[in-house]
């Protein structure tokens, strides 16, 4: 739950960020850059949460063929 509220917070922080970023450019180029913006944190935000399901993803693989009693697939360097 801690997380949860973590993520709240941030989520309603960014979220008045923004609003104070509209309201402070001269429109319509005010808007042309926030959007641009918001779209490049966006694919930030999306691109880690990506890699983050991956790497569980992973793990949850790694730990299911443990408790099989399947062994580790080696790597090849």
């Amino acid at each position: 739950m801690k997380s949860a509220v973590k993520g709240a917070w941030m989520g309603l922080s960014m979220t008045g960020g923004w609003l104070l970023a509209d309201l402070l450019m001269p429109e319509p180029w005010g808007d042309v850059v926030l959007f641009s913006a918001m779209a490049v944190v966006n694919i930030g935000i999306g691109w880690k949460l990506g890699r983050l399901f991956d790497q569980q993803e992973a793990k949850d693989t790694v730990v299911a063929s443990e408790s099989k009693g399947e062994p580790e697939p080696e790597l090849q360097s």
